[in-house]
């Protein structure tokens, strides 16, 4: 029985990213490159059974493309008895439970860090770790290497500051450069520091919209100390 298929796709790409394809064709047609064994073997040294994937940008504005397309599209295949069993809906319910796991473990002190910063996203609700691309504390950073450390240093306490002297370096000096502050704390620098008093942060819980403000009114918050910084002496205050 003679076999013969051929698909014209928008997205060559992805079916290469999905694993339909072995490799990227240099060209605009490929014949029987598929990586799935169980079809490769179906089409390979059979001369009566083929498969061509033919590459049609949406520019070319083939006809018989866009009649197939639009006949796919408006094709409404119902859902069935049991549509929870459909691969879309466990997968969709494989990602929530993970979400909420990771959630759920985020929000003990033991996971996320005893000294971990909590931020808001808006008004009222907490960030929380997301999967998809783009949210989190992440979209509001931007793309500033430099404002992401300064950012994680911060959140995660693990900056040159006093109170993260104290518990790895004890023998370093722990107070504020602003000498009215025994241990220097990444709260104190937001609220009271005269230091960085230009945009203070008095909400033990600040949105994240604040939070990053803040790291770009204070360019020097959170960054490496200085070499004269780094003496078990501190300096004095200006």
């Amino acid at each position: 029985m003679c076999f013969h298929l051929a698909m014209a796709t928008r997205t060559l790409g992805a079916l290469c990213r999905e694993k339909v394809l072995s490799e990227l064709p240099n060209g605009s047609m490929i014949k029987n490159d598929l990586s799935c064994p169980g079809l490769r073997g179906f089409f390979t040294n059979h001369p009566d059974r083929s498969i061509y994937f033919w590459d049609c940008p949406s520019k070319a504005q083939w006809s018989l493309h866009f009649l197939a397309h639009e006949d796919a599209t408006s094709t409404k295949i119902a859902a069935g008895c049991h549509p929870a069993t459909l691969l879309d809906t466990l997968q969709s319910k494989s990602a929530a439970t993970c979400l909420d796991a990771w959630r759920t473990s985020f929000a003990r002190p033991s996971s996320q860090g005893f000294h971990f910063l909590p931020l808001k996203g808006n008004i009222k609700n907490l960030l929380q770790p997301s999967y998809a691309k783009g949210e989190g504390w992440l979209l509001f950073i931007g793309k500033s290497v430099t404002l992401c450390a300064r950012a994680t240093r911060a959140i995660l306490n693990y900056a040159s500051i006093g109170e993260f002297r104290q518990h790895f370096f004890p023998i370093e000096y722990t107070q504020c450069l602003c000498g009215h502050c025994l241990v220097e704390t990444h709260r104190y620098i937001f609220a009271n520091c005269h230091w960085f008093a230009h945009f203070p942060l008095t909400d033990l819980v600040p949105t994240v919209k604040d939070f990053v403000k803040f790291l770009k009114e204070h360019p020097s918050a959170f960054t490496f100390p200085s070499q004269d910084r780094l003496s078990s002496e501190p300096p004095e205050p200006p």
